[in-house]
């Protein structure tokens, strides 16, 4: 069954121990970028981790899939907060999305 973007229900993965105010956060980011698109959304999900290794550089890793009517777009962003990984992570997705617009309409 297909849905539209506004019907989608995004399914976030938080590692534990992330506060769980950024499931909403998360899919408010997610939702947004949706609002782009016509088609047909299939699934969307994000992920969250953090690194255990306090010395990392960005340690949050958000990563997103939406199934556009079967096209599939992957994003991945790295951040010191899960917040600005969000934020990283919607950029690249709307990025991603502009492209497969403009791939599909030359």
């Amino acid at each position: 069954m297909s849905r539209t973007h506004d019907e989608v229900e995004v399914n976030v993965q938080l590692q534990p121990g992330m506060e769980p105010q950024v499931q909403y956060y998360a899919r408010d980011k997610v939702t947004a970028v949706l609002g782009h698109t016509d088609r047909p959304v299939l699934f969307a999900r994000v992920r969250l981790d953090q690194t255990g290794n306090p010395a990392a550089d960005r340690p949050v890793t958000a990563r997103a899939e939406i199934d556009l009517n079967g096209r599939v777009l992957h994003a991945e962003a790295h951040g010191d907060t899960p917040y600005e990984a969000l934020d990283l992570m919607q950029d690249r997705l709307q990025s991603r999305l502009d492209r497969q617009h403009a791939h599909e309409h030359r």
